[in-house]
């Protein structure tokens, strides 16, 4: 019994130190691959710096290294191929847009570039196609996709109608959009009314808790949740009223004043609802 207690042990030892070891290899394979990024990022903004200054080869050798520690960057494959334009090595400034669509194809700048490369070298069915991708991929409020626009609709004006069922679509889903985020809206301003209007209840506030309630349910009418539980501050409130109009009838009685007593049993029956209230239980 005891050699097997051993052997147990030693095996989840081995187990545990096994895990240990693959903890181990995977935190400093993350902490390379984070060291390798921050490093390539490093390279482009040199590169960068140096291609605005002109300085072009220095630009070159900078990118050379971000790419060389292989994060496929589509930024810096983007930035080759500005760079190899810029010097009219045209076909590797072709290759470098491919290959920054490839790393990221909603990486947006390459599409452009190679619209215009395309336009450029007098290839206008590939230019059109560039720039419509880069259209299709962009928004209502994003300027390259307008200039994307206005250029494809110069090389066949044939494709406005479909440049307007495109805007059109894409109207439409703004508007679905908006009323959905205002939608959301009102439902997280009802659900705090309804929260401030638990708290109030659970004070004993009825009064305010139905108010809080009011407001819930102007946002969200008809929501069960909040329609109970008003209808519960609404008994709640009816029976403290009663309660304390009883009292007063009961010292009016007391005090010999029939008159005053029969007033406050009056207005113990108007205080309770003509309609029955709907109350879980």
């Amino acid at each position: 019994m005891l050699m097997e207690k051993k052997r147990l042990e030693n095996k989840q030892v081995k187990r545990f130190a096994h895990l240990l070891f693959i903890s181990c290899i995977t935190f400093q394979s993350l902490a390379f691959a984070d060291i390798k990024t921050q490093t390539a990022e490093e390279f482009r903004a040199l590169g960068y710096v140096e291609q605005k200054k002109g300085n072009l080869n220095e630009a070159l050798s900078y990118y050379s290294k971000a790419i060389s520690l292989g994060v496929n960057d589509p930024a810096v494959l983007n930035d080759m191929g500005v760079l190899y334009e810029q010097i009219n090595i045209l076909p590797r400034a072709e290759q470098y847009y491919y290959e920054a669509i490839r790393a990221d194809e909603h990486y947006l700048p390459p599409y452009m570039n190679l619209a215009y490369l395309y336009q450029r070298i007098g290839n206008d069915e590939k230019a059109f196609e560039y720039f419509r991708r880069r259209y299709e991929l962009g928004g209502p409020d994003d300027s390259w996709a307008q200039q994307a626009k206005e250029e494809l609709l110069k090389i066949k004006p044939n494709y406005k109608a479909w440049v307007l069922t495109l805007e059109s679509e894409r109207l439409q889903r703004k508007v679905v959009q908006k009323a959905h985020q205002e939608f959301q809206e009102r439902v997280k301003r009802s659900v705090g009314h309804f929260d401030k209007g638990e708290e109030f209840f659970e004070k004993g506030d009825y009064q305010q808790a139905i108010q809080e309630f009011d407001k819930s349910l102007r946002l969200a009418p008809d929501n069960p949740k909040v329609v109970d539980a008003r209808n519960k501050a609404m008994v709640e409130l009816a029976k403290d009223t009663i309660r304390e109009q009883s009292e007063q009838a009961i010292k009016r009685l007391n005090s010999g004043d029939t008159i005053s007593a029969q007033s406050e049993i009056k207005k113990m029956l108007t205080t309770i609802p003509n309609k029955p209230i709907p109350v879980s239980r």
